[in-house]
């Protein structure tokens, strides 16, 4: 007699299909945050590359640039245009960096390289879309990478301005493609391995679900909150690398125990981990190098850009000045309404030191205070500078605010001498001392009403010890 065949139970066949559906959904899955964060990661890096050039390129001089040649070698124009390209080849990874010239017609050609020798300059350089963008005045990164005789590279350019505002010449940067792929491969791997090792376990446990009831359920609630762990701990790293504040991070874990027809509930879960992934990767970007509440540059943009300008400076090779702008009425303003207005007075100074200084020129160092570095070494051109901040200041006073106070700002400046400057600290410590000296003055000509002050004279840095003595007794 035949032995009757075993019906699959309901139990059965439910597990089927969820094993089907964690397999496919895990798959899925992967292949869509390996590309979300693939796209993610390369977008961050054109930015970084961006961010090089047009730093580079804010430090040369244009009026220089526009007529430098291989005769002036050895010149001090000549070499403080090779010192700033030297200092980024040697300081940050990167392949090539060199001056571009716009020879007409759509034509390029090399311009001063520290990786070449003068006979480099005036050789045609191979034209591309973003090469000619930047001929323009717009800085641009190559979408694909192009081959040239040096190799295989992703290239990006900025122009370089001069004082009249038109194009002098080009820097443009070269990444080799094995570089720029190797990042955004190592997320790619890191998806990978993840999905990869989530199936294989999901497997695993599929097989046991199908061995035992009550072990299943137990195995797939643990296999949850593994996968959710797992999750964490990327989203962690991937903050890490934004530079993100953790204890301000929402923290998505669902700790409930899960039934095996409870699909809805699963999916949910898992929308949950991506959504939160997807909102970490996007910033990365937002988070690396501007203030969140001023959207100025942030402290770690400028300790980057003070210590480029430190090896310049031991090499001899800048010029450069250090301004600071200290909010007068801060303490005050948190103090009586709170937080919230003090922001808003933090982001009206640096919309108004934007407007005067270009909103990639100015670091939010502290709480209230603020720095610009230029590469000018006029002091008329630093007190023309702080005039329109005053005029736009006094603008800004006329609106009603909701802060209600008229707001002032302590200034102070230090032009770099390399005869008696040992290191950027020396000039931000000059700068530092006549804003202190000035917020002191400020303070003693403070209306008694409360309706603010008028900034007097800046004293000027790096006086005679006697002198400034004097000036803070005064005061």
């Amino acid at each position: 007699m035949k032995n009757p065949k075993r019906k699959i139970s309901a139990a059965s066949k439910y597990l089927l299909l969820l094993t089907v559906f964690s397999i496919l959904t895990n798959t899925a899955l992967g292949i869509l945050l390996t590309r979300q964060s693939n796209g993610a990661i390369r977008s961050l890096m054109r930015s970084r590359m961006l961010d090089i050039t047009e730093t580079a390129a804010s430090m040369i001089d244009g009026d220089v640039l526009r007529d430098i040649t291989p005769e002036d070698a050895g010149t001090v124009p000549y070499e403080s245009i090779m010192g700033v390209l030297t200092s980024f080849q040697n300081n940050i990874e990167l392949s090539y960096i060199y001056c571009v010239r716009d020879a007409g017609g759509g034509n390029f050609v090399f311009g001063l390289d520290p990786s070449a020798g003068p006979d480099e300059f005036g050789t045609p350089i191979l034209y591309t879309d973003t090469l000619y963008q930047a001929s323009h005045g717009v800085s641009a990164v190559n979408d694909v990478s192009y081959e040239d005789e040096r190799g295989i590279f992703y290239s990006a350019y900025s122009p370089v301005f001069d004082a009249s505002g038109d194009v002098a010449g080009i820097v443009a940067v070269d990444f080799s493609r094995e570089w720029f792929d190797a990042q955004t491969n190592a997320m790619t791997r890191t998806m990978i391995i993840m999905c990869t090792i989530s199936l294989l376990i999901s497997l695993a446990f599929a097989l046991l679900l199908i061995r035992s009831w009550r072990v299943r359920i137990h195995r797939v609630n643990e296999q949850l909150n593994h996968l959710s762990d797992e999750f964490e701990a990327l989203m962690t790293e991937i903050r890490n690398m934004a530079g993100i504040d953790m204890s301000d991070a929402a923290q998505r874990r669902d700790t409930a125990q899960y039934d095996i027809d409870e699909l809805d509930s699963l999916t949910h879960r898992i929308d949950n981990m991506q959504s939160d992934l997807i909102v970490q990767i996007e910033k990365v970007h937002e988070q690396a190098y501007y203030d969140k509440t001023t959207g100025v540059l942030n402290k770690e943009c400028y300790l980057s850009t003070k210590n480029v300008i430190d090896d310049m400076a031991k090499e001899g090779y800048t010029e450069f000045s250090i301004l600071i702008f200290a909010l007068n009425e801060l303490t005050g303003i948190n103090r009586i309404m709170g937080h919230e207005y003090g922001d808003m007075a933090l982001r009206d100074i640096a919309d108004i030191l934007s407007e005067v200084y270009g909103r990639d020129r100015v670091f939010r160092i502290g709480g209230e205070e603020f720095t610009v570095i230029e590469e000018t070494i006029s002091v008329s051109d630093i007190q023309n500078g702080f005039s329109r901040v005053d005029f736009k200041l006094a603008a800004e006073n006329a609106k009603e605010k909701p802060y209600q106070l008229k707001l002032s700002l302590s200034m102070g400046y230090a032009i770099y001498d390399a005869e008696t400057d040992h290191a950027y600290l020396d000039v931000f410590r000059r700068a530092d001392q006549m804003k202190t000296i000035n917020r002191q003055k400020i303070a003693a000509t403070t209306d008694p009403a409360g309706n603010g002050s008028v900034p007097p004279e800046p004293v000027a840095a790096g006086m005679p010890a006697d002198e400034l003595q004097q000036s803070t007794e005064h005061v």
